[in-house]
């Protein structure tokens, strides 16, 4: 009995501990809730947020902000540009909080609507947001555009334009001098896949994009759920679809997480206090959601880290008479890079240093003897887009399977960067008499990757 009573205590708790992990997803609110209409596109920076609001088929769609004063929100309000007669979709708000990107059918001239949703901006000056200023023409199409993003001098958005990989498919843009826009790029699948992709969007850190798609793994079309990528240098890693309760059978869209980094929220059609078929405002716990998403939220970076470190001590493998692969280290550099080497002399430990562009010019020099680097042990720490890394490598001159002619205890230093991962500082050192490095993860001349 006592043994019953021990396992179904441990049931009991196993269960509550699963159930406290689950995600709680919870309403957002905005101001008083009307049945009658729907909200999308909120994002919060800091102490200022901006959402839209539209009657159903976004019929009728407004742009509101807020600003949060002793912790609460006060009420919205509409922009002091804002027209009836004209539809203004899909805000989102800068880093610094001082462009408004958006979209809008309100003509260029004269009173009849453009017939589509074209790319609109607003800047914030002397406490007031500014007339809209529709962007240059590169960036606009006859079709609609919809979800715009700006990072700096980089524009996001999707379109319907004729040509794209999808229906409905997610592009870049650059600024140019004179306020126009670099011809737009569709973005790589795992982006763009499927009939339709957008409200793309990066997490506060850039090493996230989320954006919705109605892709699917059966021939079915299906409503949109939300996916994210990991980001990493231009490059993106696999698309991963959120779990639920994130994503629902309605239609999930207008990803944001929140500029603090402790909310993602979004737009959800899912049942709740509004008609059936119009969307409310959802958040969930982004720390927690990526937790939920465990390793593989990472694996894409983790990979090429791995890789990077390798490429690190392959550099230096040289044929006799030859030189070290300088090209091969150059991009592994970060601009500010440094390296240390330390050494035994004259019983005391000597220290020198170089730059990075030192280092190459170094490696320039042949060597009289093939040399074999032989990584045999590695620990590595990672923090985000920080990593330090613990290697032991053995030296070989001639041949690859002789015996060691010393071994090398290395520190470094790695920041994951708009070119994926760099190295920041190398520390190394000989090994010293007497005193062996810390147990190999392989046997001597097993070389890692």
């Amino acid at each position: 009995m006592q043994n019953r009573l021990l396992a179904t205590s441990l049931l009991l708790a196993l269960s509550a501990s699963a159930h406290a992990a689950e995600l709680l997803v919870e309403p957002v609110q905005t101001g008083p809730a009307d049945p009658s209409l729907q909200s999308y596109n909120l994002q919060e920076q800091r102490e200022l947020r901006v959402f839209a609001r539209s009657a159903a088929g976004f019929k009728k769609s407004a742009i509101f902000w807020q600003r949060r004063v002793d912790g609460l929100w006060q009420a919205p309000q509409a922009l002091p540009f804002a027209d009836p007669r004209w539809r203004d979709p899909d805000p989102h708000l800068s880093g610094d909080g001082k462009t408004l990107t958006f979209l809008s059918d309100r003509p260029l001239d004269g009173e009849k609507p453009l017939g589509q949703l074209d790319l609109f901006e607003s800047r914030w000056a002397d406490g007031q947001w500014s007339a809209p200023q529709r962007l240059a023409e590169a960036v606009q199409s006859p079709a609609y555009e919809l979800g715009p993003e700006r990072y700096g001098e980089r524009l996001y958005f999707a379109s319907y334009r004729k040509g794209g990989p999808g229906e409905l498919a997610i592009y870049q843009s650059d600024s140019l001098a004179g306020g126009e826009h670099s011809a737009p790029l569709a973005l790589p699948a795992p982006i763009n896949l499927g009939p339709s992709n957008s409200d793309f969007t990066l997490s506060p850190d850039g090493r996230y994009a989320l954006w919705w798609s109605d892709r699917s793994e059966s021939k079915a079309r299906q409503d949109g759920d939300l996916f994210l990528a990991e980001r990493v240098g231009a490059e993106f890693g696999p698309a991963i679809r959120l779990p639920a309760p994130v994503n629902s059978p309605g239609f999930e869209f207008t990803p944001s997480v929140s500029s603090d980094g402790q909310w993602l929220i979004f737009a959800s059609t899912r049942p709740g206090q509004h008609a059936a078929g119009l969307s409310q405002l959802y958040r969930v716990s982004w720390p927690a959601l990526l937790a939920e998403l465990g390793p593989q939220a990472e694996a894409h970076s983790q990979a090429q880290l791995q890789q990077r470190i390798g490429d690190l001590w392959r550099t230096f493998n040289s044929p006799a008479g030859g030189k070290a692969n300088a090209e091969l280290l150059r991009p592994l550099l970060h601009p500010q890079a440094r390296v240390w080497g330390q050494r035994l002399k004259d019983a005391s430990l000597d220290m020198r240093s170089w730059s990075g562009t030192e280092f190459l010019a170094a490696l320039n020099e042949a060597t009289p003897k093939a040399v074999f680097e032989c990584e045999v042990h590695r620990e590595l720490r990672r923090y985000g887009a920080h990593a330090q890394v613990y290697s032991v490598v053995e030296t070989r001159y001639n041949s690859a399977d002789g015996p060691a002619a010393f071994t090398g205890v290395n520190s470094s230093q790695w920041q994951l960067g708009p070119q994926g991962w760099q190295l920041l500082s190398l520390h190394y050192a000989l090994e010293l008499p007497g005193q062996a490095p810390a147990p190999r993860t392989r046997r001597n001349g097993d070389c890692m990757g």
